[in-house]
């Protein structure tokens, strides 16, 4: 019985390519002697047996065996209740008591050529090949995998294997710790297959796989495979960036990224920031932020992330070509409210936190004005400029209306800014509000963003609900930004117009040298500044002194 689960030590181990070069050199005899325990259900060639719920693992690489071991034996994987074979593997691997043990039997694994037997699953071939294209940048075309993208190889795979770890993914029951960086990477992949059928079918067509490399020569188009690697990438940091987003920042519909050149890298920066530290891509529904969110954990050192988008900032891949069919005329009209922060030809504005959106593809502006209605983007506490986008896009009212204003967007010609030397360092890794010192010139810098709704005057403007301010008491408008920022105001769920302003007020800073500069400025759009006023004003800065 103890050498039955002693075998389970490779139990999910996934593999069946047969490079001895690519495998530990430990002691064989050695290893060979400690794999006599897994003999009862890996089989003496590593073929696996299926009613031993033990998978091929003849020929896979060492690397990524041993990670899976040290997984199982840091409780990574096989802590799922539901992942009764985990469970018992990883008993059984923490059996393993010095590296010494795991480079032995890797060893031994990698001498390995046992064939897997499949159960025969019913699946569509030409369905499962189609899903397929969303593996390919990282599994390859023929399931040979990629080391550089530490994805393993799962050609000669039983199929009844990777049926259930498709499942287990797709479930939770593997790809949900903290630390399974890879594993989250693989889990909406698998959360993207939309039924059982779907699961069957990419099975089917992955046990017709054989494993033998299609790469072509570097700077080789292929119109066979999804990948988007077509030259080579100098910089190490940004090889897993360029299966998805390309070799020059060009991006990939089929993968669901979006073009990256042209981006500013300040806006880059911050959004690496946001998806490794959980502001972005935790949204169970938000599927492409939770395939990102792993990418970005992996650039742990500031330097490291810097360095990347730094990168970014020299690619210069083209715009897409349009893909959704929108009224143009409806959308520019829609897009005035979102001018003053992204600018009439969508080029952005650093001063208002605006990332630039001309040369984005419009299938992302569209999907991304989605998330944020529906509250997949822009939820965050402290995602404060997604608070700010998230009203905006829920002032379009249907999919229709998205469509016209991504329709618009598309029309926006690119104007491509020359590459800065330097990516500069923010203070810390969380958003921070906009604060400038008082004065008449800043406040009407600080007025800019609220010009869009409130008018150049302070007039205000019915049409987008926005209440004349011009003239209005200084006490009472300092009041009113404070409840918003505080978040007594603009919280309630039925209150559209306040949680459209909340996040503006949340940008300005509650200090009296900050909020005197605006409240000038909003006055004197009025001409009713007066001495009495100022005095009021003046009064209330030195109370917030105090």
């Amino acid at each position: 019985m103890k050498q039955q689960f002693i075998s389970f030590m490779i139990l999910f181990v996934i593999g069946s390519v047969s490079s001895s070069n690519l495998f530990a050199t430990g002691d064989l005899q050695r290893g060979k002697e400690k794999y006599k325990v897994c003999v009862a259900c890996h089989g003496d060639n590593g073929e696996g047996i299926k009613h031993a719920n033990a998978p091929r693992i003849s020929g896979q690489q060492s690397w990524y065996i041993k990670r899976q071991l040290i997984n199982f034996m840091q409780g990574i994987r096989g802590n799922h209740p539901e992942d009764i074979t985990g469970m018992q593997m990883r008993t059984m691997a923490m059996t393993l008591y010095t590296d010494k043990d795991i480079e032995d039997i890797l060893s031994y694994i990698g001498t390995l050529d046992g064939r897997a037997k499949h159960s025969g699953i019913n699946g569509d071939i030409e369905s499962g090949k189609s899903a397929y294209s969303v593996c390919i940048t990282c599994h390859g075309a023929n399931g040979e995998g990629n080391t550089a993208l530490n994805s393993p190889k799962i050609a000669g795979l039983p199929d009844w294997y990777v049926e259930r770890q498709l499942h287990n993914f797709k479930k939770g029951i593997r790809g949900v710790h903290p630390k399974d960086i890879y594993g989250q990477q693989m889990r909406p992949m698998a959360m993207a297959l939309a039924s059982n059928q779907a699961i069957r079918d990419v099975t089917a067509y992955v046990s017709t796989l054989k494993g033998v490399s299609k790469a072509k020569p570097a700077g080789v188009k292929s119109s066979n495979v999804a990948a988007v690697v077509t030259s080579p990438v100098s910089e190490p940091l940004y090889a897993p960036c360029a299966s998805c987003h390309g070799s020059d920042g060009e991006g990939n519909q089929k993968l669901g990224a979006p073009r990256l050149a042209g981006q500013p890298g300040w806006y880059i920066e911050r959004q690496l920031r946001n998806w490794r530290d959980g502001i972005r891509g935790t949204h169970s529904e938000d599927i492409y932020g939770m395939q990102m969110r792993p990418m970005a954990m992996t650039l742990v050192k500031d330097a490291d992330l810097r360095r990347v988008v730094k990168f970014i900032t020299t690619l210069r891949g083209a715009p897409s070509e349009p893909t959704i069919q929108g009224d143009t005329d409806a959308g520019k009209i829609a897009y005035a409210t979102c001018t003053a922060c992204h600018g009439a030809q969508g080029e952005g504005n650093r001063a208002l936190n605006s990332p630039k959106i001309a040369g984005l593809p419009d299938w992302y502006i569209a999907r991304q004005l989605k998330s944020f209605k529906k509250g997949i983007r822009g939820t965050h506490e402290k995602d404060i400029y997604g608070q700010q986008m998230r009203p905006m896009a829920q002032s379009l009212p249907h999919d229709e209306a998205i469509n016209n204003v991504a329709a618009y967007v598309a029309t926006f010609t690119e104007k491509l800014v020359a590459v800065t030397e330097k990516t500069p360092e923010p203070a810390s890794t969380e958003t921070t509000a906009v604060s400038l010192p008082g004065s008449a010139g800043n406040g009407k810098a600080l007025y800019a963003v609220c010009v869009s709704c409130h008018g150049t005057n302070g007039a205000g403007n019915k049409a987008l609900n926005a209440p004349r301010i011009a003239g209005q008491q200084a006490w009472y408008v300092k009041r009113q930004l404070a409840a918003f920022k505080s978040g007594m105001r603009g919280t309630h769920s039925e209150d559209i117009y306040g949680r459209t302003m909340r996040p503006m007020a949340m940008t300005i800073l509650c200090r009296g040298q900050f909020l005197k500069p605006l409240f000038k400025e909003m006055l004197m759009q009025g001409k009713l500044l007066t001495r009495f006023v100022c005095h009021v004003m003046d009064q209330m800065e030195k109370a917030t002194k105090t």
